[in-house]
């Protein structure tokens, strides 16, 4: 038996998960704090011209989902009870009929985010290409990519990395289907 799952099964005393639950407040909390910390920024010092629509758009729709999804996360906390066991779940603890569908679903899911930093990155690298933008904001190993090798290996970077994610995942459903078929 793997050394995690042995760790799992170790039975903690009421106090000691009562202190692991109030212990997960801590990254909710931690949201809240930055979404209000980014909205209080903004408000106190506005955004000027030379920062740009989208990314003061961007700022700001990051700071209200930072405040929202951290106050949700907190009322969802403590409608848990602090002494219950804790269940933590990957695809492969599912029961075995419901395992691909699950892993359909994460393809499906990482498919759309893939596409949508794709789309993202393709639509501020033309603005740079044609001039209508002095600087644009893309993710971070992205923007060397376009310095040094140039317009199309940086397009197609987020793309590669879908790839390689959506063929792992093929990779899993079909050991998950032939351990269906056993």
């Amino acid at each position: 038996m793997p050394l995690l799952d042995k760790l799992r099964k170790l039975a903690f005393s009421d106090g000691m998960r009562r202190l692991a639950h109030y212990t997960e407040y801590f990254t909710p909390l931690l949201l809240v704090t930055i979404g209000v910390g980014l909205l209080v920024a903004m408000y106190v010092s506005p955004p000027t011209d030379e920062l740009g629509l989208e990314v003061t758009l961007l700022l700001f729709g990051a700071a209200l989902f930072s405040l929202v999804f951290g106050v949700w996360s907190i009322w969802r906390h403590s409608r848990r009870d602090p002494t219950a066991p804790r269940k933590t779940w990957t695809v492969d603890d599912l029961p075995v009929e419901n395992r691909a569908a699950a892993m359909r679903r994460l393809m499906l899911l990482f498919s759309a985010a893939i596409l949508l930093l794709s789309g993202f990155t393709l639509y501020q690298l033309l603005q740079l290409e044609y001039g209508s933008a002095q600087r644009v904001t893309v993710w971070g190993p992205i923007a060397p990519l376009y310095d040094f090798l140039g317009f199309w290996p940086a397009v197609l970077f987020a793309p590669a990395i879908g790839v390689i994610g959506v063929t792992a995942m093929v990779k899993k459903l079909r050991t998950i289907k032939a351990g269906m078929s056993k």
